[in-house]
């Protein structure tokens, strides 16, 4: 009788799931299963764990055997053909991903994402290598049934960061419930147009709307419906750029983490981010693309730090981006030296 049956034993990486979402996860290769299958097959008692009947809400541990009938669930999904996008995974190399890593222990990985490389596939970037494909190439060997490690937040994409991901499921658990109890640091450069004050705390609620002209969402200062957020902002130099004019180097450290909200919350004091086009479109901007050839928002995250589940505390920090040193070219030894101080 095991002869037709499926066994799969369940490892650290998809345990402490309910039963019911794991064999929806490992459903998914499965086209014709519906969810009602699933749930039918568990009280009829086609599907066990153990050769015991149980719930669906039950939570598995390792070492549990979930066995069913070869075929329960029919033919997998076969894929008959290689995208173009497996194509370039298959061109990475060992070489080029690991350039890109900031940080690793057993848990965690640390990327440094350049600007204009997405974080996550989406509709517009199909075809467009993701960190998330190499994060894929990079972390296989810990891929179970139901889990492949994972980054715990997004991003924008002309964003530079330091983008950390969760090795286990474990440890992604820990790192989405830290993220909602907001206790992880980032800190962020900027370069400002015009000189800031030492120190300013921006606390003005948010709202979302649409920018017809972007086509893509944007944030504007709440009037009716809004969402608290509070931003930090620490001048590291205000300096003269030959080109640029007046501009203003600053550290900017978050408490709420909405969608554009540092962009925002500067830009609502006067004092806007260099490249900005969203929420600031000003001769500098111009200047900064057609002398510098910089068409990005100057935003950096560089350094992001949490405890770990043991509480030792992780910290990271990512190079500055050339496009940075580029317009900070005259102040860097001292902006280095300003940075390492804090």
């Amino acid at each position: 009788m095991l002869e037709n049956q499926t066994i799969i034993t369940i490892d650290e990486n998809s345990s402490n799931q309910r039963f019911d979402r794991f064999l929806r996860k490992y459903c998914k290769n499965y086209p014709t299963v519906k969810l009602t299958d699933i749930y039918s097959a568990i009280r009829k008692w086609e599907i066990t764990i153990n050769s015991r009947k149980s719930k669906e809400e039950y939570r598995l541990q390792v070492w549990d055997q979930i066995s069913f009938p070869a075929d329960l669930f029919g033919k997998k999904e076969q894929v008959q053909w290689i995208s173009f996008k497996q194509k370039q995974m298959k061109k990475l190399t060992k070489e080029e991903i690991l350039s890109r890593i900031l940080y690793e222990d057993a848990e965690w990985v640390a990327f440094n994402k350049p600007a204009w490389v997405v974080a996550h596939e989406s509709n517009k970037h199909r075809k467009d290598l993701s960190m998330n494909d190499y994060l894929a190439c990079y972390t296989k060997e810990y891929e179970s049934l139901t889990f492949k490690p994972a980054f715990g937040y997004r991003l924008d994409k002309d964003t530079s960061w330091v983008l950390i991901a969760a090795k286990t499921y474990e440890a992604l658990q820990y790192f989405n419930q830290i993220i909602r109890d907001r206790e992880i640091n980032k800190e962020y450069l900027t370069i400002v147009v015009w000189k800031t004050p030492e120190h300013l705390i921006i606390n003005k609620p948010l709202e979302k709307s649409y920018n017809a002209h972007f086509d893509r969402a944007q944030m504007n200062i709440a009037k009716f419906w809004w969402q608290e957020s509070k931003t930090e902002i620490y001048t590291v130099k205000t300096f003269f750029h030959h080109d640029l004019g007046q501009l203003s180097l600053l550290r900017v450290k978050l408490y709420t983490g909405r969608m554009h909200q540092i962009r925002i919350h500067v830009a609502s004091e006067w004092y806007p981010v260099v490249g900005d086009l969203i929420y600031w479109n000003s001769a500098v901007n111009r200047k900064c693309n057609k002398l510098l050839h910089i068409q990005r928002q100057l935003l950096h995250c560089y350094r992001y730090s949490f405890s770990d589940r043991n509480e030792k505390l992780i910290k990271v920090c990512a190079p500055m981006p050339e496009d940075f040193q580029l317009v900070l070219w005259a102040q860097m030894k001292q902006v280095s030296s300003l940075l390492e101080k804090e």
